[in-house]
């Protein structure tokens, strides 16, 4: 991919510094430059169950919309050898050590892409051509779990009193 970017900047020197990948993608095809890997229907097959495991959620009975499946890791034997391939479970029948290997594993891709972040982050702040300068990120969620907590329903009329509407004189100031 790296190489299709890199021939799409050098023919097209007069592009802005950013880059649309629909822009890329259509020159490198139209260029003859890359062309798809035919996959078996069994693996076209197994990557589209995979995607619908990671998008299908549920509501619990709290109310919380989670992912309906936890998914852990392990390595198994394919036509081309070993390959690390995944499991799903049911959120509320797995057993506990597979819903501590499934939240530890996305707990260490969380941690990955928040330290890959910070990098980026110090990187540009070193090293942009405009030498301007960011505050430092914050990483501490709990504020933001906390609020994404907090009840989004709302009563129609939040100066009534027991959610009935009183009688009387509206606009009234008393």
């Amino acid at each position: 991919m790296q190489f299709l970017i890199d021939k799409y900047k050098e023919t097209h020197p007069d592009k802005r510094p950013d880059l649309s990948p629909d822009n890329i993608a259509g020159w490198a095809i139209e260029k003859g430059l890359w062309r798809p890997v035919p996959l078996t229907p069994r693996e076209q097959l197994r990557r589209l169950i995979t995607r619908c495991f990671r998008e299908t959620y549920l509501i619990d009975p709290q109310g919380r919309e989670v992912r309906a499946s936890l998914p852990i890791m392990e390595e198994v034997m394919t036509e081309d050898g070993p390959k690390q391939r995944s499991r799903w479970f049911p959120i509320f029948s797995a057993p506990a050590n597979v819903a501590r290997a499934s939240f530890s594993l996305r707990r260490k891709a969380a941690l990955a892409d928040v330290a890959q972040l910070q990098f980026d982050f110090m990187s540009w702040n070193e090293n942009n051509i405009h030498r301007d300068k960011l505050d430092p990120m914050d990483y501490n969620f709990n504020k933001d779990l906390a609020e994404l907590a907090e009840s989004t329903e709302y009563m129609d009329d939040p100066l009534a009193e027991d959610g009935e509407e009183e009688d009387g004189d509206e606009g009234e100031l008393v």
